[in-house]
């Protein structure tokens, strides 16, 4: 309950009014440091499960088949881009892997970047996919959202992502596993980017077996880290999806 306390503080802070750090269910925030400075905080909401993108709500019920997150970066003055800018970025993005053992699709990996194919960047945040920038409103699809209508957030960077895996990809005998590694990004025009702190989280849908199947998804707890792990590297750098490798300056 502290530590929940604090980050609404924070938010508040952050955001100079109670109003969104009230609407924000905070699970876990994540401090984003640059050269040993916090310039911000990689801030993941409580999860909440939905049943194939319907039906959303925070308490899993017995169809849930996946989760969701809204997740935000949000910088302090040192990281602002119209503050100190201490990590000199012309912009900050969101970067995601995710690791499966559920069937794939033709061309999927079992660990890849977490984009559509017709992406010719790595980044979450991009259409279609649900994000936004600064002072926003969440996405006007709340079908598989735990609130009705549309709420305003402000980060520099704010990504909805709402994975599910049903049954029908499920392998028998097996749990459904899905893992995700979230990282915040300080890009530069001409630039070699920065590759700044990460979350990673993700879901376990239990093997039942018989008529039942799969159980509702159980949520890993966002684990924060203030580098991206090697496989996170691994799975940019040997990526067929998009050219992106030679920007990322591994510092």
């Amino acid at each position: 309950m502290r530590h929940h306390l604090l980050v609404y503080i924070t938010l508040t802070l952050l955001w100079g009014t109670q109003l969104y750090a009230v609407e924000l269910k905070v699970g876990k925030s994540c401090p984003v440091t640059f050269k040993k400075e916090t310039i911000g905080h990689l801030v993941f909401s409580k999860e909440w499960y939905h049943s194939s993108r319907s039906n959303a709500r925070y308490i899993p019920g017995d169809n849930a088949t996946g989760v969701g997150l809204e997740i935000h970066l949000i910088n302090n003055f040192s990281g602002q881009i119209n503050g100190l800018n201490y990590a000199d970025c012309d912009q900050y993005r969101i970067l995601q892997i995710r690791k499966t053992n559920a069937r794939l699709h033709q061309g999927e990996n079992k660990v890849q970047i977490d984009i559509p194919d017709e992406f010719d960047n790595p980044f979450y945040d991009n259409a279609p996919l649900e994000h936004g920038y600064g002072l926003h409103k969440t996405p006007i699809d709340d079908s598989d959202k735990p609130w009705k209508g549309q709420l305003y957030r402000d980060a520099s960077v704010s990504i909805y992502d709402t994975p599910y895996v049903s049954d029908s990809y499920g392998i028998d005998g097996k749990h459904l596993i899905v893992e995700f590694e979230t990282c915040a990004v300080c890009q530069r025009r001409g630039h070699y980017d920065t590759l700044l702190s990460c979350g990673r989280w993700g879901y376990k849908r239990e093997y039942m077996g018989g008529m039942t199947g799969w159980a509702e998804p159980e949520f890993n707890d966002v684990q924060c880290s203030a580098t991206a792990s090697n496989e996170f590297e691994e799975t940019i750098i040997q990526t067929h999806q998009v050219e992106y490798s030679y920007w990322i300056h591994w510092r």
